[in-house]
């Protein structure tokens, strides 16, 4: 009987659910072709999920095999009642019916089954049966069996004696293919090789398949237990393989991917530690519990052997020691190799977890040694040569260098010249006089001597000369000093003497006379005579407080040259209350400061030829609250005193640059600016700050110093300021020209771009043709220099005339205007 007609006479007719396999032969498994709707109504599988069941493909698979041997196709077997667990995995009974019949349409037999639905077998008096189980049906037992495979994730299966397929779980089936039906009972190994090579599961083998195949098929592959097999995506399978007694061949392949990559990065790690150890400079090696060697580096080895394979895993430590002293590498074993062999010697020396050695040609070795946990020796061994040697170096040096220290200490606390203490040390043995004046009671009194004529010795004689003075000059005070009192040499010419008397003592006093009739003496020096004299301030506690003494003493040596040379001054009581008046005017300063009082006022200058306002002074002036508008006269001492002259000087410069921006900015040809400033502004100053006035103003801006510049113009560092000035654009002005003995020299060198006449000359040129001559003389020197002259403080006409004659071209003083603030400035301007 035909498929088709088996379906149109018998299926069509049921509503059963059929199931219809072929089978090819008695040896074969069963195929299935067919299911109707009915089946998958009933058990939820489709045709693809029935194909590759293996439960189904075998369903009464022991009695089918009795009837297609006997040949007994009329009488077919008898119904069974069966349990079969449905898609979602419900398990129901059933009753099931086979028919085999012939197929005619090609070779082998049809079967078709009709499933229907029954209860669960009624036990009812079957209790002595239950005593007894009764054997499970080969059928259910074997698709117990291949339903716990196809659960095992790893490819199972077997393959008969002829290496042909006889079962497999799904794991091996996707092992092969993606497409599970492509594999059916029967097929030979060869044929499965080439599907899996086909379907990309061996790239290994593409382009030489049957070379790859006939390798496999060998009897040495096939005889192996096991074989490791690499797959796409580094993927990796163990074959574990075997014959059962029915030569049937079984092949299990475990996943051992994880496996391998964790072996891989082990082995990694491990090529990484042992290159590591190798790259390691110092030699390391590491003994199991038993004393036996393990992992060393090639340091070690070379300290151990030349031989590269004098050492190997597993020998013991004694016999590393024999190699090494064979090799000698040891050289504390020379000539006593036995006794350092001894357990005894190789105990004690097991026992220091720290060992330094000493080899030849001064080389030095510390060894490490430490037990882990796991019994294991692990030996360290550092050169230390350099550490040694460089210990040994610092230990000699210690002594250079605390040598060098209180030298460095010395030099750091005195004098270079004259060897006396100088001003840091002149700090610490004040607060020593303080505290035994506070433990002992008693008081401190310092001098302050400043050598006369001084300068004139080093102008006239040379520096030599005048450093000849000053040792002397120490020699002489030390020789008339006690040994507690103290000396130093602060400046130049000037020197302090410390010196600790009971209250009211006349030595203080009883000292500086001494030493003003020592050092009037003259000095000899080559055969020649140096005359300096001396003046000397006094300043004693406790009229002074301590951290006073050295001021106190200044103003004292101030006033000893007020009345002239060779005198002494004594702070006392009226200095005091003169220094209270200067705090309180110091405090005011400092209030007005703060409550912004200070202004600029503004001084026109103007063109002696035209009379046109070309330019205006800037001066500073403190509105005060009680006192009125005050000149710097007034209060510049103080300023300069509190050391805020160059903050002072920057105020007044920041309110004229302001004001006169917004005044003046309109204008095509603004009057020029000049400000009088200290010389220590410039050298603090911030220069950027400067600049962005200067390059927001059109007109012209001068800085005015006094004449004293002029004596400092060999310091490279106020020539190198005064440089930076002019490159942002500042025009350099020397002030009151005419007061000191500025040299011609000096004039050049500066080179100021305009002089001012000192307001003293100007006052006598209508009184004295010497003053005009020496007027005369000066505006030539800064012509002949391309200078312009300014002639300050003009009062009258007659002096503006004379001036103008001699060729002043700028005139400024009460005869023209006098300073006044910026709103009258703008009327006079106008008018």
């Amino acid at each position: 009987m035909s498929f088709e007609t088996l379906k149109n006479k018998y299926m069509a007719l049921s509503r059963d659910a059929i199931m219809v396999r072929q089978v090819p032969s008695v040896s074969c498994m069963p195929r299935i072709i067919y299911i109707n709707q009915s089946f998958t109504d009933l058990f939820g599988f489709n045709f693809d999920d029935v194909a590759s069941h293996t439960s189904f493909r075998l369903l009464n698979s022991s009695s089918l095999k009795d009837s297609v041997e006997g040949g007994e196709f009329t009488s077919p077997p008898a119904d069974q009642h069966t349990e079969i667990t449905q898609k979602n995995g419900t398990r129901i009974w059933v009753n099931t019916s086979d028919i085999i019949v012939e197929n005619e349409d090609g070779e082998g037999h049809l079967v078709c089954t009709t499933f229907r639905i029954s209860s669960k077998p009624d036990q009812t008096g079957c209790t002595a049966m239950a005593a007894t189980p009764m054997p499970e049906p080969p059928a259910l037992s074997q698709d117990r069996l291949l339903a716990a495979l196809n659960a095992y994730p790893d490819p199972i299966v077997i393959y008969g004696p002829d290496l042909r397929l006889v079962s497999w779980n799904h794991g091996y089936s996707l092992s092969v293919t993606d497409t599970p039906t492509d594999l059916e009972a029967g097929m030979h190994l060869e044929e499965v090789l080439y599907l899996a090579v086909k379907n990309g599961r061996y790239p290994d083998a593409i382009g030489h398949e049957k070379a790859w195949v006939d390798a496999i098929l060998t009897p040495e592959t096939l005889g192996k237990s096991y074989q490791d097999v690499e797959l796409d995506g580094d993927i990796h399978h163990r074959l574990l393989r075997s014959r059962s007694t029915n030569g049937d061949y079984v092949v299990v392949r475990l996943n051992s991917t994880e496996f391998v990559r964790q072996k891989r990065q082990a082995e990694a790690v491990q090529s990484r530690l042992i290159a590591a150890l190798n790259a390691y400079p110092s030699p390391f090696v590491i003994y199991d519990s038993d004393d036996c060697l393990v992992v060393w580096n090639d340091a070690y080895r070379r300290s151990m052997t030349d031989d590269p394979d004098g050492l190997r895993p597993g020998i013991h430590r004694m016999e590393v020691a024999r190699v090494a002293i064979k090799a000698g590498k040891i050289v504390n074993a020379r000539g006593h190799e036995d006794e350092w062999l001894s357990d005894k010697h190789q105990k004690e020396d097991m026992a220091k977890t720290v060992q330094d050695i000493e080899l030849d040609g001064d080389i030095h070795h510390r060894l490490l040694r430490s037990r882990v946990e796991n019994g294991d020796l692990v030996i360290v061994r550092l050169d230390t040569t350099e550490l040694v040697r460089q210990r040994r170096a610092v230990e000699q040096y210690a002594h250079k260098l605390e040598q060098a220290n209180r030298e460095t200490t010395y030099a750091a606390h005195h004098d270079d010249l004259t060897g006396l203490g100088n001003r840091r040390l002149l700090k610490i043995k004040l607060e020593d006089l303080a505290q035994r004046r506070t433990e002992d009671g008693g008081e401190i009194a310092a001098l302050h001597i400043d050598l006369d004529r001084f300068k004139k010795i080093n102008d006239t004689m040379g520096h030599s000369a005048g450093d000849q003075v000053l040792l002397d000059t120490s020699k002489r005070i030390q020789s008339h000093v006690d040994p507690d009192d103290f000396v130093a040499r602060i400046g130049g010419d000037e020197f302090i003497v410390l010196l600790y008397a009971h209250q009211n003592s006349p030595r203080p006093i009883q000292l500086a006379n001494t030493l003003l009739s020592e050092l009037s003496r003259p000095i000899p020096y080559q055969g020649k005579e140096c005359r300096i004299g001396a003046s000397i301030g006094v300043a004693t506690t406790p009229l002074v407080a301590v951290d006073q003494l050295l001021i106190t003493s200044d103003i004292a040596l101030y006033k000893a040259k007020h009345r002239g040379r060779g005198q002494i001054g004594v702070y006392d009581s009226v200095d005091r209350l003169k220094g209270q008046r200067n705090k309180a005017m110091a405090d005011d300063i400092m209030r007005g400061m703060a409550e912004n009082e200070f202004v600029p006022f503004y001084l026109p200058q103007t063109d002696a030829r035209t009379g046109q306002l070309v330019a205006i002074e800037i001066l500073a002036r403190w509105l005060h609250p009680e006192k009125g508008v005050l000149e710097t006269t007034a209060f510049l001492p103080v300023v300069e005193h509190l050391n805020i002259a160059a903050d002072l000087d920057r105020m007044i410069f920041e309110k004229a640059m302001q004001e006169c921006k917004h005044a003046f900015g309109g204008m095509k040809a603004p009057p020029a600016l000049s400000f009088n400033v200290s010389t220590k502004r410039i050298m603090d100053d911030d220069l950027l700050s400067i600049r962005e006035h200067v390059l927001s103003y059109a007109g012209q801006i001068s800085f005015e110093f006094l004449e004293s510049v002029l004596f400092e113009e060999e310091d490279p560092q106020l020539l190198g300021r005064l440089k930076r000035l002019r490159d942002i654009g500042i025009a350099i002005e020397v002030d009151d020209f005419g007061s000191g003995r500025a040299s011609v020299v000096a004039l050049q060198r500066i080179s100021p771009d305009r002089l001012k006449i000192e307001p003293g000359l100007v006052a006598q040129v209508t009184k004295s043709e010497g003053v005009v001559r020496l007027l005369r003389s000066i505006v030539q020197i800064g012509q002949s220099l391309q200078m312009g002259v300014t002639a300050e403080a003009v009062e009258t006409l007659e002096q503006a005339r004379i001036l103008t004659d001699l060729g002043c071209d700028r005139l400024q003083g009460h005869y023209f205007a006098p300073p006044m603030r910026l709103p009258e400035l703008l009327r006079y301007m106008s008018e």
